[in-house]
């Protein structure tokens, strides 16, 4: 019997069903986005005014994951009442890390109280959405989910381009504008879950504290290895400095940071899937070769791209050194290659392994914030190698603790098993 016929609309429109390229391709979108906005940003506020922005858009996206302390974790494990209660725990966890964070970050930097007001609705904002964004990803709504995930981003590009065409002298105002676009999202998100929740019937139990805890500790301590520049260079050199390393991050890191986010969409369910041993490490190998494949394109691709972009686009008001792009491929590197060995535990660790990574994770930063104060005599390239340790102990050990999972003679059961219940052993 001959073939029928190929229909390419057909094949693209199954492809797009599938949640793990409607991912990649939001977080591609969403990260150039992010760059954007940045990168108007620099383009207009001066050095100072810049560095202020950034290290309050640190701040407040660290505020953000920590904001509902796990909530939008628990929406994605159980089925929960989308009602008043949840919005309301969300608002008064999310508002009280904000205010919180708000507090601290006037007392340790020059940061002025409107611009610690704009930083403490947009935290609030932003957990609010983000435990939305978990209620549609519960209910398998991938392209409402990721829409709501990308706000941010939107918020941020939204930013740059009206201070591209006001103007401001002060991070104020794009702090402002930033603050309240990040309203519209979680508006409109906890606006059709009220209105769906009658059809959905899902309980509302007692809410469990400890699970939510539990899950926001790994997660706060990425976002903090992750941020540990911006929030030492204000302290230990400079806001004009953090402006340089903002632009440098954007162009030269932000490669790095999205292949991170992309490892774990494809590897979690190919190693809950995978049949034994050998067909989890062909799956394994696989990855590797193309993360570092991955890896070696962007360096050669931002090596290439950077001096063009700081020269025709942000007009050469910034000079980043070939010292300090070298600093950021190298490190950045580390970032997907050890999020390979992270998703690895996450598919098939025991309750026990899950445990010992989010040690791990925090004693990453801990290590990579020592490496900051002690690097920082080497100046930008000095401070970023410095964390570098705290990457590469993370990589390094959550290898270890990969190997060890990968080899249980349990993983075998483990790895075909939904992750939901792997976690709920812990």
């Amino acid at each position: 019997m001959p073939r029928p016929p190929i229909d390419p609309s057909r094949m693209l429109r199954s492809a797009w069903t599938s949640p793990a390229l409607r991912s990649a391709v939001a977080l591609t979108l969403g990260g150039a986005a992010f760059a954007l906005g940045n990168l108007a940003l620099a383009r207009v506020l001066p050095k100072e005014e810049y560095g202020r922005f950034s290290l309050a858009l640190a701040i407040v996206m660290i505020g953000i994951l920590t904001g509902p302390l796990g909530a939008q974790v628990i929406v994605n494990r159980h089925r929960t009442d989308p009602g008043p209660r949840l919005l309301g725990r969300t608002l008064s966890t999310s508002g009280l890390v904000a205010l919180a964070l708000a507090i601290g970050t006037g007392a340790l930097y020059p940061l002025d109280l409107p611009l610690l007001a704009a930083m403490l609705c947009a935290i609030t904002a932003g957990g609010c959405n983000l435990v939305a964004v978990g209620h549609y990803q519960s209910r398998q709504r991938y392209s409402l989910s990721l829409l709501l995930a990308a706000s941010s981003s939107l918020s941020l590009l939204t930013a740059g381009v009206v201070s591209l065409i006001f103007r401001p002298t002060t991070a104020l105002w794009p702090a402002t504008v930033f603050a309240a676009c990040l309203w519209v999202s979680p508006a409109f998100g906890w606006w059709s879950a009220f209105r769906d929740r009658a059809a959905l019937g899902y309980p509302d139990p007692p809410y469990p504290w400890g699970e939510g805890m539990a899950a926001v500790g790994t997660i706060s301590a990425s976002m903090v290895l992750a941020s540990i520049e911006r929030l030492v260079i204000p302290r230990a050199l400079s806001l004009p400095d953090l402006a340089t390393f903002s632009v440098l991050t954007t162009l030269a890191g932000s490669p790095f940071q999205m292949l991170n986010q992309g490892v774990g969409f494809a590897l979690l369910p190919s190693l809950r899937g995978a049949r034994d041993a050998a067909d989890r490490r062909r799956v394994l190998d696989q990855e590797i070769l193309v993360v570092v494949g991955a890896c070696a394109l962007s360096a050669v691709t931002v090596w290439w791209v950077t001096p063009i972009v700081l020269h025709h686009v942000l007009a050469g008001r910034y000079e980043l050194t070939g010292s300090l792009i070298l600093a950021t491929i190298a490190v950045g590197t580390l970032k997907p290659l050890g999020g390979i060995a992270v998703s690895a535990v996450n598919a098939v660790g025991s309750a026990r392994e899950l445990a010992i990574l989010g040690g791990i994770a925090w004693t990453a930063c801990a290590v990579g914030l020592c490496g900051a104060w002690l690097g920082v005599w080497g100046g930008l390239t000095g401070l970023i190698y410095g964390v570098g340790i705290g990457w590469l102990l993370r990589a390094a050990a959550s290898g270890w603790l990969a190997s060890r999972s990968l080899q249980r003679p349990d993983a075998d059961n483990r790895a075909g098993r939904p992750l939901v219940k792997v976690l709920a052993e812990k």
